[in-house]
């Protein structure tokens, strides 16, 4: 009798912790942190990835270290093609998504022109257009996104990338590496035939802050 008292308390406690550890799951709302070593990096296009992954860790306050969930979502070169930005995806155990993202020196392949601007006129057929118009004020605490530019013309069927188009994103609080993670392009524009679209970007940061909104003209000739 009083084995069967024991087992049965037993099995009550076992039940009360499963479900004390499933609730505390369900608690579970913060995405794993990302980080990054200090080491500078040199990524040459088309090359193996896994040297963007070296070092780079993903740590869940309560799962841990879920540094086997990382991913690299896309490489963006920027502008002068001497730089791109990697971003970096993990998760944890409950599916908190976690974006981060980190500057790199990049090297383009050899034999690809890209554009080049001068005083006089651009070297591609890509054009663009300086940026001119004054800051709009903002809310206090509210982030700022900036373009390089604010009309753009290609080709049609000519590759491009719209974030490299942006410039700086800056938050009293959030860093530009979370912050490029939240960028979010409004505005549809198809590639398959020549139209002018304007494109509107803006960034949310953590306090739920939105941005001014930063406008884009596409012309695809």
């Amino acid at each position: 009798m009083r084995k069967g008292i024991v087992a049965l308390l037993a099995l009550l406690c076992l039940l009360l912790g499963g479900l004390f550890y499933w609730m505390h799951k369900q608690d579970d709302v913060n995405p794993p942190v990302i980080s990054f070593p200090e080491e500078e990096i040199l990524y040459e296009e088309g090359a193996d990835t896994s040297i963007l992954m070296e070092g780079v860790q993903a740590v869940d306050e309560m799962d841990g270290d879920v540094s086997d969930t990382l991913v690299i979502e896309s490489i963006i070169p920027m502008q002068d093609k001497t730089s791109a930005t990697v971003l970096y995806y993990a998760k944890d155990r409950s599916n908190n998504i976690a974006k981060a993202t980190r500057i790199v020196e990049y090297m383009p392949e050899e034999g690809i022109l890209w554009m080049v601007e001068t005083e006089d006129e651009p070297v591609s057929e890509t054009e663009t257009e300086k940026l001119t118009e004054e800051e709009e004020p903002l809310p206090s605490g509210a982030p700022r996104i900036t373009l390089t530019t604010n009309r753009v013309t290609i080709r049609q069927g000519e590759s491009y990338n719209l974030l490299s188009y942006v410039k700086d994103i800056r938050d009293d609080v959030d860093g530009n590496d979370w912050l490029y993670g939240q960028i979010h392009i409004g505005g549809m524009h198809d590639i398959s035939g020549p139209g002018t679209y304007e494109l509107i970007y803006t960034v949310v940061d953590r306090e739920g802050n939105m941005s001014n909104e930063a406008k884009l003209t596409l012309t695809i000739e």
